[in-house]
């Protein structure tokens, strides 16, 4: 979880996902499987190398955001 205006994060890493915070770049995220990084910033141009990012409206929640992240897995 990460809370924009007062730049808190509170995260912890998966199995899939190592975290990476900085001061200039904010909330990021790399895949452990491609070593691909996700930008979750939401004025990013991209998001990241083969990475999606889409809003769900919500009303239990003042905002939404699912970014899906696709890696091949070789033969």
């Amino acid at each position: 979880y990460y809370n924009w205006e007062n730049q808190i994060c509170c995260s912890n890493n998966t199995p899939n996902f190592h975290l990476i915070t900085n001061h200039l770049d904010g909330l990021l995220f790399k895949s452990k499987r491609d070593r691909k990084i996700i930008i979750v910033d939401p004025k990013a141009q991209s998001f990241g190398d083969n990475t999606t990012r889409k809003e769900i409206k919500s009303d239990k929640y003042i905002q939404v955001i699912v970014y899906r992240h696709s890696t091949r897995r070789k033969t």
